[in-house]
């Protein structure tokens, strides 16, 4: 089975055709959208959770070294870990607000895939992190499809976050596509976001249009310049129809940062001088 995935920096979300329509998943309770965030007993805990309760192994050398360091660490800690220590979601979150010092918390890792500098450790764990949320994701949409469910289109910005230019985009796509394929993906491929997120509306298109499509998601902002109508519809390569695009490295992230920093923080006193 087929399924259309948007790993967001704030959600995710996936979708299945019915009768030539895009119908969303519920992937958390009745919900469609299931929050980037991830939470554990410790760090070492994602490694371990994938290896023990999902059967799902490392993709190269240096996976299976930060796998037998997270089994030690954890085994050193007298930590035993059960399907039910990872959470995602609103579940996550909740577990973190209520307990924030004992536990390992984690949002929106997408922001961090394209980071420069980092080594093959850090990327391995950030792929583990990828695959366990793509693992659950794509567990309860087998349990609402009833399915298996083995290819899937991944949504990817224009630019991820990191100064690296193509590289870092090189490296995110790379982590994505990995943790893709351990989660269970067997074909899989990418499509820019914007031009995913134009999709629809070329189904009403009449006449071919010229359409300039802005996606403004968590953290990325992406503009393309796409050629659009009945004459291109139903096209599943759209890259002869991609006049331009460009993305830049903000989104709705950046303005809560700033609304928090301008408009709440102040009102509790940050940036203010009080004289006696």
């Amino acid at each position: 089975m087929f399924i259309g995935f948007d790993y967001g920096t704030s959600n995710c979300s996936v979708a299945v055709m019915k009768e030539g329509t895009p119908v969303l998943l519920p992937l958390e309770g009745d919900n469609v959208y299931i929050p980037s965030t991830l939470c554990a007993p410790t760090r070492e805990s994602v490694s371990e959770h994938l290896f023990r309760h999902r059967d799902i192994l490392p993709s190269d050398n240096t996976g299976e070294q930060l796998l037998r360091r997270s089994i030690a660490f954890n085994r050193e800690e007298s930590i035993e870990l059960v399907p039910e220590d990872i959470l995602f979601g609103q579940a996550a979150l909740e577990l973190y607000l209520n307990d924030p010092r004992d536990v390992y918390y984690v949002k929106s890792p997408k922001s961090f895939l394209g980071a420069s500098g980092l080594h093959d450790v850090q990327i391995s764990f950030f792929e583990d992190l990828v695959c366990a949320m793509m693992a659950n994701i794509k567990s309860q949409a087998e349990v609402s499809t009833r399915e298996t469910i083995t290819e899937t289109v991944i949504g990817r910005p224009v630019n991820f976050h990191g100064l690296g230019g193509e590289a870092a985009n090189q490296q995110a796509e790379a982590i994505l596509l990995r943790a893709a394929k351990r989660a269970g993906f067997q074909q899989i491929t990418f499509q820019f976001e914007p031009v995913a997120a134009g999709l629809e509306y070329e189904s009403v298109l009449n006449t071919d249009q010229t359409v300039l499509v802005v996606d403004i998601g968590g953290g990325t902002t992406d503009c393309s310049l796409i050629r659009m109508g009945p004459g291109y519809r139903g096209q599943a390569d759209r890259t002869g129809s991609l006049l331009a695009h460009s993305g830049q490295r903000v989104g709705g992230n950046d303005l809560d940062i700033y609304l928090a920093f301008k408009q709440l923080m102040p009102l509790g006193g940050y940036r203010r001088r009080y004289h006696r």
